[in-house]
């Protein structure tokens, strides 16, 4: 999945709990490295701490990053995607309407563990009304984690 005109972009944790209603453990995202505009796209990245709580349970002996945790940290990265091109910036107050992850079809391809760096790679592919599609891909050194397509829809009007 290639993106072209990415542009370096320095997103802090303010910057992603501004955007992002997510907060730790469920914030999946440590930081936002790239933007692209030909196609939309976004590069951000997690950091897999040995200490994360899942992974004393997820299993013990072997800590493997449960892979729905990857599948979720995906759509956060495309929330966030969508949330930087309607606003251009990390907005002062979270008034953006919700967004909810619809459909999942991604296919992990190797364990995430202890140490690892993953890298989000998502670039949105069109929209139909508040439903949204996205290409996505997560890394570890470089090498396919997961890879597949991700649907979110705009929470509607109350």
């Amino acid at each position: 999945m290639k993106a072209r005109c990415l542009q370096p972009s320095v997103l802090d944790a303010d910057g992603l709990q501004r955007l992002l209603p997510h907060r730790p453990p469920l914030l999946l995202v440590d930081g936002v490295d790239a933007v692209g505009e030909d196609p939309p796209s976004l590069r951000a990245h997690r950091d897999i701490r040995a200490s994360e709580p899942v992974l004393a349970g997820h299993f013990p002996g072997r800590p493997v990053w449960p892979g729905v945790y990857t599948i979720e940290g995906l759509a956060q990265a495309c929330a966030l995607l969508g949330a930087l091109r309607s606003t251009g910036s990390a907005p002062a107050s979270g008034t953006r309407p919700a967004v909810f992850l619809a459909s999942v079809d991604v296919k992990l391809t190797r364990p995430v563990l202890a140490g690892h760096r993953l890298d989000y790679r998502v670039v949105w592919t069109h929209s139909i009304g508040t439903v949204h599609r996205f290409s996505v891909e997560a890394l570890v050194g470089g090498r396919t984690a997961a890879r597949g397509t991700l649907l979110l829809a705009e929470e509607k009007e109350r």
